[in-house]
């Protein structure tokens, strides 16, 4: 009798204390603990490839004019929920569609109107509060005496990340309304 030849694709796996639980799990659920083990495998690698981040093209300040088309064919029901979740998030169905492409190429967010008006809301207040913390800082700086009753440091902090925060708002903003140009 010849000697059989040598599987290459064999892996050895000491599980330990684990083996007499992975053999009864396959056992009820109807599997060879090898298929298992490959099954698991596979999923674990699917998975490992859905976090790989996809590409992103670059957004550039240049500007331009939407002029492409495209034709999309849904079923009535798709056409349905599309116009209730295009109407529920603030858009007609047609401006939903372009923003969910766009923020799928760009990995940037796209706002609705609700979302603009919140947002520019949201930099109004943040920025009259950064005034006011600049007035503050001033005082405290302008009258020494004053500084055992407040930290000038922690003012002077909180009114770099409230700017740093209104200018990445308004880089949104600014980015939802204007056209793109994509590298």
């Amino acid at each position: 009798m010849g000697q059989r030849a040598k599987r290459t694709t064999t892996v050895t796996v000491d599980l330990g204390d684990l083996k007499a639980p992975w053999q009864a799990w396959c056992q009820n659920n109807g599997i060879t603990p090898s298929h298992a083990l490959r099954k698991a495998v596979r999923q674990a690698m699917d998975r490992r490839a859905i976090q790989v981040p996809a590409p992103r093209s670059r957004v550039t300040s240049k500007r331009e004019r939407a002029t492409a088309r495209i034709e999309l064919n849904l079923t009535t029901s798709e056409l349905a929920a599309l116009k209730k979740m295009a109407g529920y998030e603030g858009y007609v169905p047609t401006k939903w569609l372009v923003a969910m492409v766009r923020a799928k190429l760009t990995g940037q967010p796209q706002v609705g109107q609700a979302e603009l008006e919140s947002l520019a809301r949201s930099n109004q207040q943040l920025l009259a509060l950064g005034r006011n913390l600049n007035q503050i800082a001033k005082v405290l700086n302008t009258a020494p005496q004053n500084r055992a009753a407040f930290r000038v440091e922690v003012i002077t902090e909180l009114s770099r990340v409230i700017q740093a925060h209104t200018k990445k708002v308004s880089d949104v903003l600014r980015g939802t309304v204007e056209r793109w140009h994509l590298q």
